[in-house]
Formats: C-alpha cells, sequence, structure tokens
C-alpha cells in the first residue's frame, strides 16, 4: 500500500500500517523522536520577494525543514508571517518526559506526515475503561505539533476499543477537541503544566468513561438508530422529502450488522453498539477506493473522520440525557 508517513518509530505491538522502526524498550520523547527520524530542525527564512520593514523584518517568512544525516537540501513547510516562531520537534514534547518517567504513561509511536509539516506522538495512560463485561477501551494521549504555520502543541484524548481497535474521540468538558499546550521554557511554568494536563486528562476520562457505560445502558430499535444516524450524517431537505437518506447510513447499518464485535452481549441493540459502528466506518472505511496509510491516519485522528466521531458521541450525549 502507498503512504506518505515521512518517518515512524513505535515501541509495543506492531500497528495497523505495519510501519516505522520497533523499539526494544520504552523511551523518552527526546529519543522516540531521534528514532523517528524526527530529529531535524525548522529554521524561519525571509521569503523570496518579502518586503524589509524598518526594523529589518520581513513582511513573509518560510518555514524549512533543515537537512539532517545523509539529507542533501531543505524543504519547505510553510509561509509565516513575522511573529511566528518554529517550535522545535524535541521541544514540542520534552515536557512529557515527566509524565512518562513516573510510569504514568508510555509513548507508543511517533512520526511525521508529509514531509514534516506535522509530527505526531502516541502515549498510552495506565488502566482501562470496562464499559460491560469483556469490552475495555485503553487510554491514550495523541500529541502533535505542527511546521505549516497552521497550529501549535495540541493533545487530543483518544480511547481505543480493544476488540475491534476502534479509536474513539474524546472532548473538553467545553466542548473541545483538543487541549493547546501553552510554550514555555521555565521549569516552575513547564511542572505547572503537566499537573494541568493530568488534571484534564483525568477528568476527561472519568466523565468518559461514565458516559462510555451510559450509553450500553440504552437501547436502540431501529427508529432510534435512525434518529441517531440523523445526528451524525443528517439528512438534506430533498431526502427528508422523498424519504431518502445519506448512502453512509447503509454503510454504518451493514457494520453493525455484521460485525463480530458488535453483537457481543451489552453490546448489541444499545447506543454503545451503534456508536462504535459509526467509529468503525470511519476508521476502516473504504467505499470507493484504497485508502494510502498517511491518509486514513490523518483523516481518522486529525480530519474529518476524528470530527464524525466527536460529533457521534456528542450526539450519543445527547440522547443519554434524554433517557
Amino acid at each position: 500500500m502507498p503512504h506518505n508517513i515521512n518517518t515512524m518509530a513505535y515501541y509495543g505491538d506492531e500497528p495497523w500500517h505495519g510501519l516505522g522502526v520497533k523499539l526494544a524498550a520504552r523511551a523518552s520523547a527526546a529519543d522516540m523522536i531521534t528514532a523517528a527520524s524526527l530529529d531535524w530542525l525548522v529554521e524561519k527564512k525571509p521569503a523570496q520577494g518579502a518586503r524589509i520593514n524598518k526594523k529589518g523584518e520581513a513582511t513573509r517568512y518560510t518555514l524549512c525543514r533543515m537537512p539532517r544525516h545523509g539529507e542533501e537540501q531543505e524543504i519547505l513547510l510553510g509561509t509565516v508571517t513575522s511573529r511566528y516562531e518554529p517550535l522545535q520537534n524535541k521541544e514540542a514534547f520534552e515536557f512529557f518526559d515527566p509524565i512518562v518517567g513516573e510510569g504514568k504513561a508510555c509513548f507508543e509511536t511517533a512520526g511525521a506526515l508529509g514531509d514534516g509539516e506535522r509530527i505526531w506522538a502516541l502515549a498510552k495512560m495506565p488502566g482501562v475503561i470496562q464499559v460491560v463485561r469483556g469490552d475495555e477501551c485503553m487510554k491514550y494521549l495523541l500529541l502533535s505539533n505542527r511546521h505549516d504555520g497552521q497550529g501549535a502543541v495540541t493533545i487530543k484524548f483518544t480511547a481505543v476499543r480493544v476488540v475491534c481497535q476502534n479509536t474513539l474521540m474524546l472532548a473538553l468538558e467545553n466542548g473541545q477537541k483538543a487541549f493547546r499546550v501553552r510554550h514555555s521554557k521555565s521549569m516552575p511554568d513547564r511542572l505547572a503544566e503537566v499537573a494541568e494536563i493530568m488534571r484534564i486528562t483525568k477528568e476527561v476520562y472519568e466523565k468518559g468513561a461514565e458516559l462510555f457505560k451510559k450509553m450500553a445502558t440504552v437501547s436502540l430499535k431501529p427508529e432510534g438508530f435512525r434518529d441517531y444516524l440523523d445526528l451524525v450524517f443528517p439528512r438534506t431537505d430533498s431526502q427528508r422529502k422523498q424519504g431518502k437518506h445519506p448512502e453512509k447510513w447503509d454503510f454504518v447499518r451493514e457494520v453493525l450488522d455484521t460485525r463480530e464485535d458488535l453483537q457481543m452481549h451489552g453490546v448489541r441493540g444499545t447506543l454503545w453498539g451503534a456508536y462504535n459502528a459509526i467509529a468503525r466506518f470511519e476508521d476502516y472505511r473504504q467505499p470507493d477506493k484504497e485508502e494510502a496509510a498517511d491518509t486514513r491516519l490523518n483523516r481518522t485522528w486529525f480530519g474529518s473522520g476524528a470530527d464524525v466521531k466527536l460529533r457521534a458521541l456528542m450526539a450519543a450525549q445527547t440522547i443519554v440525557s434524554k433517557n
């Protein structure tokens, strides 16, 4: 399968895409970045043709990935204003070392998409969420940093359902899909930031576990399932008038009816099962053509797939509140 995952390393079980260098032991953020060949620097340079003001500042700058061992040329990653300052890969993730060092998390994978416009690291948290007997979810933090001028370091909260490896996106209490990390080189500030991250992580997963378990207690009849799909993949006015629905409804319904893990006792016929059918479809769907590994990863973690799964969870929360 073609892919454009620029570089990658992993610890533990081989990732679903089968890419990357395997590490023999747990690694710090810096070690993981080195193993994944992410130990390159980003420099801000005046863009060609940009005007220079009286302070000697250019109106536009380019962000360039500088050559590392064996590389011959710089790679353009993005264009930014004079106020933007790049945050190096090592700096972006090194303040998570206290979490990993205390045994509170374990870095499992790290990599880059494209030419390095986005780098990411996936850290596994201790403990599991048992939704129903035999159905558990592992807890992860998905850390990402961008070098194209489109964003800074963010943390997403994602649970992975063990029986099928679905990735389930969780949100902050205010509905935000990611936590943005403040950048500071001050040690007291950095430790305070780590404490805040741990507090928020604990809160997100406690509420997530509570919601998952409640979803498993809500029975969904066929009409309830249709109403749920309408919240996640809304019909157009024309489809409503003609008694039609989006094609995605049929794909999700097929997943719900055929996936063995969705026939488990306590899952079948519930809102929890319906939610996981949507998550499964978004994680693995290929109705039109084969999907490259980098495209799928970007879609399910950062793009439209992540948005749909979060919307499905918020819709499920609305249904739970009415039961």
